[in-house]
C-alpha cells in the first residue's frame, strides 16, 4: 500500500509539473499555473531546433526528467514487481506528459521522452542492484 500511494503522489507531481504554463515559476517558487490551449500541433513534438545545452536552466530540466523517471521506475517497480511492464508503463507515462504540455502551453518534445528513458534505465539498474543484493544477502544467511 506504501509504494502505491508514494507512485500515484509522485506521478500527479510529475502531471502538475509537465503542465503548469511557467516550469521557472514552478520550480524556483512553487506557483502553479494552468493555461490550457485546445489547439494544437501534434508536429511540435518532433522540434529539436530548441534543444540548449548552454542554458543552465534546459540541463536542470533535463536533469529533473532523468531523476524523476528514475525514482518513477523505482516507486512502481516496488508496487508492481515486473520489470517490463513497470518499463511499458512509464514509457506511456512520459509520452502522456509530453503530449499533455502541448495543451497547456508548454513545449512537448520527444526527445524529453528519451531523457525520461535514461532516467527509467536508471531506475532499472537501481531496482536490479538493490533486488540482487538483497537476494544475495538471504542465501547468505
Amino acid at each position: 500500500m506504501f509504494f502505491r500511494i508514494l507512485t500515484g503522489l509522485w506521478a500527479v507531481m510529475i502531471l502538475v509539473g509537465s503542465c503548469t504554463s511557467d516550469p521557472q515559476l514552478f520550480i524556483y517558487n512553487q506557483y502553479v499555473n494552468f493555461d490550457f490551449q485546445s489547439a494544437i500541433n501534434f508536429r511540435d513534438l518532433f522540434i529539436i531546433s530548441d534543444f540548449q545545452l548552454t542554458s543552465t536552466f534546459f540541463l536542470f530540466q533535463k536533469v529533473g526528467h532523468f531523476a524523476g523517471f528514475a525514482l518513477l521506475f523505482f516507486l512502481l517497480f516496488n508496487w508492481i514487481k515486473s520489470y517490463r511492464f513497470t518499463f511499458v508503463l512509464c514509457v506511456i507515462f512520459a509520452l502522456l506528459t509530453e503530449v499533455l504540455q502541448l495543451y497547456f502551453n508548454r513545449n512537448g518534445r520527444l526527445y524529453d521522452v528519451g531523457v525520461d528513458s535514461i532516467g527509467l534505465v536508471a531506475g532499472y539498474l537501481m531496482c536490479h542492484y538493490f533486488y540482487t543484493k538483497a537476494t544475495l544477502k538471504k542465501d547468505i544467511v
